[in-house]
């Protein structure tokens, strides 16, 4: 699809119904269309054979550096995704926990990190092969663009039902220079950024260093966080190469925990009292190297991957008992493509090859804070709970085609078979008894997609695939308080089709996407005790059913309005919990509408820009007897820049929620006790100055 938009600013599409009514609030200029843009084709990665958006049958979204990045905070990646139909976002304020992020439902389970999509930072993997994402060393502030690819996409990268979030940061191609600069914000939010960027012929680097420290809304919530990023590019005659070097150190960030209804309307700033008591906090410190070969090889291309990563990390948990969790991790990998064209079929032929091992070990303390997993007043025992060595090897070969089929039509399909191995070494053994195991799963997922071309810039597609994803390790825990597997869980397997229609009219660009998910065996979270750790089972049948409208319109060159509209429609089908059938009811945590609007003016070297975030009412619990109410967020950014000689200076002002409305940052699912909820701050403030030369 060729999407009109200025060649100096690229930016993802929006929807019609949004625009119709963003361009009756802020009417469009006079001044012809044909004069203000000039159409530019987007090219998408992440469905792993690089083509024109206009030929792709899959709901895709791109964000620009300057959505991503302009006047923005960078504590989370809701920030930039916000503006995605289809894309929901929680946890943004709570950094021991992590952003939750789930797409068309799928992800929404994780009581932390990411679950269910596959993430990835300059081609390099954040989700290891059991499927857990950790994004707390993703450097969001940095990005030059992130793509978001909706729905099942197993066909491609295996072992995710719910989507692929690719991020990719500045490689110095167009260099800032040198320099650095200062967030402050209320709360006690401070950022300092140091950079260095150069472009020598064709070789280039970027090397970024970023400090960040929050007291937070809430009591028992800072947060010290420090990210150091080098990515170069080099071409040489036989190919191109990209290294990467990250660098987490965050040694302190507070959990605050959730409360009660009752405690959040009496202070929605305090901490739950356990957390308070057992000073629950974790820290982790995370180093990755990667890199990327391609060359041409024959009559196609060969491209190869390798990283490496490690991982050290240590939580306390707001709950007594083995509530003291530690790992060593370390997780490495190779992807292998081979792409070349047969005729009208462009083709890719891959290997992905991933192993994790984790050193993981859970430490009791009880309610006398004593380093014991029995009572206060039985017989002292030893504080070891767990201690295991954790295995998880993944294998997976896959092929995708494009294929033109005459002049309008494009047909895409994806095959691919996963091995998937779960190890569990028990090196404790309780009472002699050795709770080892392992579990392996073979799964083929499949894709099929057929795009028209039925206009000039209009393009029609219809896409179906299946996929799977097997528990994580922290799922696969015992709830029979033993080490080893839970032999009662199993993967889920999804089963969807979309279809959507994307183009211009005039000033517009609009993406329509209809979609319904069948899934057998969801993962659903539940507690045993109150604030205790979650456990996991798995759900008969669900059903997830939605639309995503998204526009993009632009009346002058100097606005930009954007809309995005998801409505959602996810059940259970099948269900049975303690004896009560929960089908019909609505999966829990999830919204059924939400609505994004954004109005951007931007003349060069100055932005205002405007959003507004609704979400509609949403369950806590499995049952539906716990419903938080609909909430809106006004956010407001303005900003310009300067050039002077070989400097340029920044400097913008941000207000988010302007109007200070009292809203939900996350809901703990199914949790006990009625301790579901986290609050969000009201009205906060943030600015910002950059300074930078470049000789």
């Amino acid at each position: 699809m060729r999407v009109l938009l200025p060649r100096r600013d690229p930016r993802s599409r929006r929807s019609l119904l949004s625009g119709v009514f963003l361009s009756a609030v802020l009417p469009a200029a006079s001044v012809p269309a044909q004069e203000l843009l000039e159409p530019i084709t987007v090219t998408v990665t992440t469905p792993r054979l690089s083509m024109p958006l206009s030929d792709l049958p899959a709901a895709v979204d791109v964000v620009s550096a300057d959505d991503a990045t302009q006047g923005r905070q960078g504590l989370q990646m809701d920030e930039a995704l916000n503006r995605i139909p289809g894309v929901f976002a929680q946890n943004r304020y709570n950094f021991a926990q992590d952003v939750r992020l789930s797409i068309r439902g799928f992800g929404a389970r994780a009581p932390f990190g990411i679950r269910g999509l596959r993430i990835l930072q300059d081609g390099i993997p954040e989700t290891t092969p059991d499927g857990q994402s950790q994004v707390d060393a993703i450097d969001l502030l940095n990005a030059g663009s992130i793509e978001v690819l909706r729905g099942p996409n197993a066909a491609l990268y295996g072992n995710a039902t719910g989507g692929v979030v690719a991020i990719s940061t500045r490689d110095g191609s167009d260099p800032h220079g040198h320099g650095g600069g200062m967030l402050r914000g209320s709360h006690g939010f401070q950022r300092l950024e140091a950079t260095s960027e150069g472009r020598f012929a064709s070789d280039s680097y970027s090397l970024t260093l970023s400090d960040l420290r929050f007291d937070g809304y809430r009591d028992q919530s800072r947060a010290e966080k420090r990210l150091l990023r080098l990515h170069t590019a080099q071409a040489f005659e036989s190919g191109d190469l990209n290294l990467h070097l990250r660098y987490l150190d965050a040694p302190l960030t507070e959990d605050p925990g959730a409360l009660t209804r009752a405690e959040i309307e009496a202070d929605r700033r305090a901490a739950a009292p356990l957390a308070l008591r057992l000073d629950s906090r974790q820290s982790a410190e995370q180093l990755t190297l990667g890199a990327q070969w391609r060359q041409p090889l024959g009559q196609g291309r060969l491209r190869l991957g390798v990283f490496k990563t490690h991982r050290d990390y240590a939580q306390q948990l707001p709950f007594f008992g083995s509530s003291q969790v530690a790992y060593e991790r370390d997780f490495h990998g190779l992807n292998l493509g081979y792409e070349r064209d047969f005729g009208p079929t462009r083709a890719l032929f891959g290997l992905d090859l991933e192993q994790q091992r984790d050193d993981r070990t859970r430490n009791c303390i009880n309610a006398a804070l004593q380093a014991s997993c029995n009572p206060p007043g039985e017989p002292m025992a030893g504080p070891l709970a767990l201690d295991q060595r954790e295995k998880a090897r993944t294998r997976g070969v896959f092929v995708q085609t494009d294929t033109l089929l005459g002049d309008h039509w494009n047909l895409a399909l994806g095959l691919r078979h996963d091995r998937i191995r779960f190890e569990i070494d028990d090196r404790l053994r309780v009472g002699g008894e050795d709770l080892s195991g392992r579990r392996v799963y073979d799964e083929t997922s499949a894709s099929a997609g057929l795009i028209w071309h039925w206009r000039p810039g209009q393009q029609a597609f219809i896409n179906a695939a299946t996929a799977f994803e097997t528990p994580t390790f922290t799922e696969f825990a015992n709830p029979a308080g033993t080490g080893g597997f839970n032999p009662d869980l199993e993967p889920q397997r999804a089963r969807s089709m979309e279809l959507g229609v994307r183009g211009e009219v005039g000033i517009l660009s609009y993406d329509v996407t209809a979609y319904a998910a069948r899934v057998r065996d969801e993962l659903v979270p539940f507690q045993l005790e109150e604030g205790g750790r979650n456990f996991y089972r798995n759900a008969g049948r669900t059903a997830r059913e939605g639309l995503e409208i998204g526009l993009d319109l632009r009346p002058h060159p100097e606005w930009n309005l954007r809309a995005a509209v998801s409505l959602n429609d996810f059940r259970y089908r099948e269900f049975v919990v303690g004896g009560e059938r929960q089908d019909g009811n609505r999966l829990p945590g999830l919204p059924r509408e939400q609505l994004f609007l954004e109005a951007a003016w931007r003349d060069g070297s100055r932005f205002a820009i405007a959003d507004l975030l609704f979400t509609g009412d949403r369950f806590a619990d499995d049952a539906n007897t716990v419903r938080v109410d609909s909430q809106a967020l006004l956010n407001a950014r303005i900003g310009r820049h300067w050039y002077q000689g070989p400097l340029r200076a920044e400097g913008f002002f941000a207000v988010n929620n302007l109007l200070d409305a009292d809203t939900i940052d996350n809901l703990r699912i199914n949790a006990n006790f009625g301790r579901y909820f986290e609050s969000a701050p009201g009205r906060s403030f943030l600015v910002g100055v950059r300074l930078y030369y470049r000789p």
